[in-house]
């Protein structure tokens, strides 16, 4: 009998405990746990890659990659190591942003230069890296075109956002 009381007493202990877990969990955790942050950083970028088809320094391509991160850092760090990680060439973070907005990698291949936007819609994202790489005195070029875009409700499921 005394071995039944033990087992049944451990055995009510252990649900106490899980159940005191589980209702910290739902509850939003204890510090550290992060089920969806309310401010949640994301960014877009881009890189190079070249075509070695039609030999070394020959035609290109741009290609465009899309992180996110608890921080600004950490997004921007996640999307130029997803890039090198495919073997891109020159890869940037364009525009980072935790706001409830569209943003943007937009690029011009005559001139190679790659710039980032915001705005409440891709469109608007796309003017306004025109506008930035402008003001930067690197200006896009009238075939300049968005190479890749992220807006608030495009957002992968499971990801927390804002």
């Amino acid at each position: 009998m005394t071995n039944n009381r033990v087992v049944a007493t451990i055995l009510a202990s252990g649900i106490v405990v899980a159940g005191i877990a589980v209702g910290t969990a739902w509850a939003g955790g204890p510090g550290g746990v992060v089920d969806n942050p309310p401010d949640l950083y994301e960014a877009v970028g881009s890189g190079a890659f070249e075509d070695f088809v039609d030999g070394p320094d020959g035609l290109g391509a741009i290609a465009g990659f899309r992180a996110f991160g608890a921080t600004a850092e950490e997004a921007s760090a996640s999307v130029i190591a997803a890039c090198q990680a495919v073997g891109g060439q020159d890869c940037t973070s364009d525009e980072v942003s935790n706001d409830n907005l569209c943003i943007a990698s937009v690029a011009d291949d005559t001139n190679d230069v790659v710039a980032g936007g915001a705005g409440v819609t891709v469109e608007a994202a796309r003017l306004d890296a025109v506008a930035r790489a402008a003001a930067n005195n690197t200006p896009l070029g009238p075939n300049s075109f968005v190479v890749i875009s992220a807006c608030p409700s495009d957002t992968p499921p499971g990801v927390g956002r804002f």
